[in-house]
């Protein structure tokens, strides 16, 4: 509650609001008193403090669970393969968290929130469990299945947290989890710490997620009480019954479909089977018929808790384009995690140096955390959203073009741009949650609308991760057998081209052994030939990311700042453990 000035008692106190009029109305009274002095900033109390800090651990479990097994995936197949199938240990973590943030955000919406968040980090920690134990390939698949199904739930935090503060703190909020990935952000090199001076290697980093992501479901328990069903439908006294015929049951399964069908093929093009294969273009049109006929479902469907509110989507500048920015965005940062381990291993890392890989891993988990401090210390400020997100996507749009530059000996170079770009690329994720909540017209959509942002981000980054491995294996395949030939022309080699051609496959001392006439010259130029190759290729993924950047600049342009009103003391709900006695 605010505290009233001295000498008067205030006249008004922090309510959940559930409408853009409430808002309004209540902006003006939250910052006023009676004979109009302004009312101090809320307190936020201890009991909501603890129940943000169990959403922090959960964000922070979240993003582990995402970045370690992808930094050990290369060892895990060497223990327990090689099995073809090893990539779909993460894959199977984009797949379940780009449909259930958004559907779980929805049901969420409408049930209440407590029980979908532990029932996710539970998953979360069996999943942990389950891969720390696993003997097989397909075994730390279903770990991956559980870490996607959980991370998707997770991801809610972003939801959950805002609800809990009075409006003007709630890209402060945001900013205040985004700094506290700190620790999660050193994954990539905890992993091969782990790999480099733990006895059971790899599996001691699913250990390390068992235990954060079991801490998290016992913080959770303890101190994340939000309403229940029974506060949030004190009004329509609808039972759990009545809202389970109600649901969009036709437009979930359509979404869910059209989201695993899309992002099984995308995975599948290029890895799996060819991208002309029926295999990959059978399920990337059905996800398109499924999406086109989930539009018109939803618009003309006469539905009472549609899937995807149509009205979210009315509102362009206040929603659709930041979901254009976030799906950009996603393309840029979860790519990012997949093409620099490969570039810098490939360019810049002594191939048996374990620690000073993770090191280079770990270079866009650096350019967050200095992306941690601005999101806390200066975003949630300044306010002119619009222009904060504008000037980020230029940003990172302008820096890929430095990436295009890299060549083999431009160490520095990148580095500093990988890091820059990273910094650049996380601020427009809090500041779209923050725009996105803040513009709604009834904020019983919060867990819906920012659950869209997720998956947007999400289904971005698959989709450009199939594109652009696709194009740098494509184009480095094309150009190898040329460079090749032309640098081990004068180094006296006397074997088969093809198969030195085949040993760079692998580019080992062993593979290299196993060529007749090989020379010591003849190896250092093939290794040089490999990298010339790969600039090459990296050169053109950068320059095809350089384009969805422009578009997600158009985008960014076309949004709103969030309006000063809406940055009032007002409070969407309260924990019911705070509740007085007798309030409902």
């Amino acid at each position: 509650m605010a505290s009233a000035p001295a000498g008067k008692e205030s006249v008004q106190e922090v309510k959940p609001v559930n409408n853009t009029q409430d808002l309004d109305s209540y902006a003006k009274a939250s910052q006023r008193d009676e004979d109009g002095s302004t009312i101090s900033s809320p307190k936020i109390t201890f009991k909501t403090k603890m129940a943000l800090l169990s959403l922090i651990m959960m964000y922070e479990s979240y993003l582990f669970t995402l970045i370690m097994p992808a930094a050990v995936l290369a060892y895990i197949n060497a223990d327990l393969g090689p099995d073809p199938k090893y990539p779909w240990i993460t894959v199977t973590w984009n797949l379940g968290a780009a449909v259930i943030v958004t559907v779980g955000g929805r049901l969420a919406d409408i049930f209440g929130r407590r029980w979908f968040l532990l029932t996710g980090a539970t998953a979360a920690t069996i999943g942990a469990l389950v891969g720390a134990t696993g003997q097989s390939i397909n075994q730390m698949i279903v770990a991956g299945v559980l870490f996607g199904f959980g991370g998707g739930f997770q991801e809610m935090c972003f939801a959950c947290a805002q609800e809990l503060v009075p409006n003007r703190y709630r890209f402060a909020t945001l900013g205040a989890m985004v700094f506290a990935n700190h620790v999660s952000s050193f994954g990539p090199l905890i992993s091969y710490a782990f790999i480099k001076y733990s006895p059971i290697g790899w599996r001691a980093c699913y250990w390390f997620c068992f235990a954060w992501e079991a801490a998290t479901a016992i913080m959770l328990f303890f101190f994340y009480n939000p309403p229940t069903f029974e506060t949030k439908h004190v009004d329509d006294q609808k039972t759990k019954w009545q809202l389970i015929k109600e649901m969009d049951h036709f437009g979930l399964w359509l979404f869910t479909g059209g989201c695993l069908l899309l992002l099984l093929g995308l995975n599948w093009g290029g890895v799996s089977y060819p991208w002309a294969s029926a295999h990959v273009i059978a399920p990337i049109v059905v996800a398109f018929v499924c999406f086109v006929g989930l539009g018109f479902w939803e618009v003309y469907g006469n539905l009472k808790y549609p899937i995807l509110p149509p009205k979210l989507f009315k509102k362009w500048r206040e929603f659709t384009s930041l979901l254009v920015v976030c799906f950009v965005a996603g393309m840029l940062y979860y790519s990012m995690n997949v093409l620099w381990p490969r570039q810098s291993a490939l360019l810049f890392v002594p191939a048996d140096d374990t620690i000073i890989r993770g090191v280079y891993a770990n270079m866009v988990s650096f350019g967050t955390i200095i992306a941690g401090w601005y999101c806390m210390c200066v975003m949630p400020w300044i306010g002119h959203e619009r222009l904060q997100l504008t000037f980020f996507i230029i940003a990172q749009t302008a820096l890929i073009g430095s990436m295009a530059s890299i060549g083999i000996n431009d160490k520095a170079q990148a580095i500093a741009t990988v890091v820059t770009v990273a910094a650049c690329n996380l601020p427009p994720s809090p500041l779209s949650f923050g725009m996105v909540s803040l513009g709604l017209e009834d904020q019983s959509d919060i867990g819906v609308a920012v659950g869209l942002i997720s998956t947007f981000r999400l289904i971005g980054g698959a989709v450009a991760t199939s594109i652009y491995v696709s194009i740098y294996t494509s184009r480095y395949a094309n150009s190898i057998p040329g460079v090749l030939k032309r640098m081990v022309a004068n180094t006296g080699f006397s074997g088969s081209f093809p198969d030195l051609l085949k040993a760079t496959a692998l580019n080992t001392p062993a593979s290299y052994a196993k060529v007749a006439g090989i020379n010591p010259e003849t190896v250092q130029a093939a290794r040089q030939a490999i990298k010339i190759s790969y600039v090459g290729a990296f050169k053109v993924v950068y320059l095809v990311a350089i384009a969805f950047g422009v578009v997600a600049i158009l985008s960014a342009l076309s949004t709103r700042s969030v309006e000063k009103s809406n940055k009032s003391n007002a409070q969407a709900v309260q924990l019911e453990t705070e509740k007085k006695e007798g309030e409902v």
